[in-house]
């Protein structure tokens, strides 16, 4: 994107990609009021040239053909409203459809920071609540607002063509209504930005509540839960009612007293005329100028009652301009992977937040086929390496090669593809377990899926399935003990046959009994490639080809685990601790 997005442009780059179908609903909106105003128009014309005091009709088939012509512009106004409505629905889901999805895809490019500042309750408000929103935009407010307008042009095109005097007197109230539009917009924007902001404050709430229930029942914090929610509910609750009370005195009760004193004087001026005989005011002419002006007031009482849902609208269509134009990740241009699948880090410093670095001078260099550990205490920088390695964060000084060439250079597809990596908490889906495996990949043969599975030590747990591969699992895979979860996410490393391979803690949680098993699997998976490991129990990295202490962000030892045993450092006191049952952290 080369020039930032706002509102105005985001709306018309989505509108011209729908313009037909838009333009569509426009043509037939302009023909049925056309059709609309053509009806008091011909009862006019049978008022004043048909009907006849003490002699009724002047032309019985004159007659008959006006009523005919009367009835099918009624019936054409109603046919021809039915279609405009259905192409402007038709163009607000389009819209609401690409938007939805130019937001998912931009939001997977956003860098990981980007998700430790917002809660995942407000993104899904974004990606969903605020699309909702531009659709109505489309789909009623901008379909009624356009029909008000077209209906404003066509009554006082109308008038002027009939008669100028009585122009002048329907464009009475438009300053009026100009005042009140104004003063509307103004307090309604500031009321549905505090509004919106308050939707996604719940949505946080209500996601980060739901995840953590057992956590919060556990610990009896049910009530003050409640009241954090109750909070911004009321929050909402009270912004909800401030346009609640904007839209009472602005929309039926302003168009309603303008209306009534509208008609009161266009009853005196055709009195007045017609008693002076100053200007006689024919009563086909006085009725077509009361039904224009009453469309004119439910036009405008229409409109009215659409501008809260156009100013909420509008407040979301800016939460979605502030997405779309923030910035996604950098990244190279070269699609070529590296031949080697060695792994570099070249002095590297990096910080979460500036001034405040999680590593420092960090250099290592793993060789292809090789297996390297990472451990070290809470917080000194074990994770924070693969996140780098993995390109979710970019390292503020120094280089990461792989096969030696530098990552900043490749496409974050071409560096991620040739890399797999099993976390402490793997995270699967509602799906199948063949989905889960695949994550949806259709050049992935179900045969292959099978057999990383049972390589990867579950054939058991295959076995066990009632449907195989093809077993819906409950979220999350909640319905599986922590093993079986973590033998679906080695199956799922395994089956890309990546050339590097990162197990993220991936035996934290499971128990002593089935570690043996998990252990297997993790033979398995990372038999022939190069292996980096962020290891809890330090049992299960001894084979590693080296042992990286870390310690507050820095590099303190390394070598094999004899290496270190014998160096009796950092390293050996961690081990012993845990060999003896004390609490050690790793």
């Amino acid at each position: 994107m080369n020039k930032p997005l706002n509102r105005r442009k985001m709306l018309f780059g989505y509108t011209g990609r729908v313009w037909k179908v838009f333009a569509a609903g426009l043509l037939f909106t302009a023909v049925a009021v056309f059709a609309d105003l053509l009806g008091p128009y011909l009862i006019g014309i049978i008022l004043d040239g048909e009907l006849i005091e003490g002699v009724g009709v002047k032309n019985p088939v004159r007659y008959v053909y006006l009523l005919a012509l009367y009835g099918g512009a009624v019936l054409a106004s109603g046919a021809l409203r039915f279609v405009a409505m259905y192409f402007f629905q038709n163009t607000a889901n389009r819209i609401s459809m690409l938007m939805q999805e130019d937001l998912f895809a931009r939001v997977q490019r956003f860098p990981v920071a980007y998700f430790d500042s917002l809660p995942a309750g407000k993104v899904v408000s974004r990606i969903t609540t605020d699309t909702k929103d531009v659709r109505v935009l489309y789909q009623v407010v901008l379909a009624q607002l356009l029909n008000a307008g077209i209906y404003m042009l066509g009554v006082y095109g109308a008038l002027l063509f009939l008669d100028r005097n009585l122009f002048l007197m329907a464009l009475a109230p438009l300053p009026v209504l100009a005042v009140v539009v104004w003063d509307y917009r103004k307090k309604s924007s500031r009321f549905n930005k505090a509004y919106r902001e308050g939707i996604s404050e719940l949505n946080a709430n209500l996601n980060e509540n739901l995840q953590g229930m057992e956590i919060i029942q556990a610990f009896n914090r049910e009530e003050d839960i409640y009241e954090e929610f109750d909070t911004v509910n009321t929050c909402i609750y009270t912004e909800d009612m401030n346009i609640v009370k904007l839209e009472s005195y602005s929309s039926f009760n302003i168009t309603g007293t303008l209306q009534y004193l509208s008609i009161a004087a266009i009853l005196f001026y055709f009195g007045y005329g017609s008693i002076t005989g100053a200007y006689p005011v024919t009563i086909g002419l006085a009725y077509i100028f009361v039904d224009y002006m009453m469309k004119i007031f439910n036009q405008a009482q229409n409109a009215f009652q659409r501008l809260g849902e156009l100013e909420r609208a509008n407040s979301a269509a800016d939460n979605i301009v502030n997405m779309l134009n923030r910035e996604t990740v950098t990244e190279g241009e070269s699609e070529i992977q590296a031949k080697e699948a060695s792994v570099s880090f070249q002095a590297v410093d990096f910080a979460y937040v500036e001034n405040e670095k999680v590593l420092t001078d960090i250099s290592f260099d793993v060789k292809q086929g090789e297996t390297a550990a990472f451990v070290g205490h809470t917080g000194s920088g074990k994770s924070t390496i693969m996140n780098l390695l993995f390109r979710y964060y970019s390292p503020q000084k120094g280089r990461i090669a792989i096969g030696g060439e530098d990552m900043a250079d490749k496409t974050l597809f071409t560096t991620r593809d040739s890399m797999a990596i099993v976390l402490q908490d793997p995270l699967l889906s509602s799906g199948t377990v063949l989905d889960n495996i695949t994550l949806y990949d259709d050049s992935i043969p179900e045969a292959r899926a099978r057999q990383a599975l049972i390589e990867v030590g579950a054939e058991s747990l295959l076995q066990n399935l009632p449907d195989g591969m093809h077993t819906k699992l409950n979220e999350r895979g909640s319905s599986l003990s922590a093993g079986e979860r973590q033998l679906i996410s080695f199956a799922r490393a395994l089956v890309r046959d990546p050339k590097i391979l990162v197990l993220d803690e991936a035996t934290a949680n499971i128990d002593s009994q089935t570690e043996h098993l998990i252990q297997e699997g993790m033979k398995v998976l990372a038999e022939g490639r190069t292996t980096l490991i962020i290891a809890h129990r330090l049992s299960t990295i001894k084979h590693a080809d080296r042992i990286i202490v870390l310690e507050n962000g820095r590099m303190k030892e390394q070598g094999t685990h004899e290496e270190l045993i014998a160096q009796h450092g950092l390293y050996y006191d961690m081990y012993h601790a845990q060999s003896n049952g004390t609490k050690g952290v790793a």
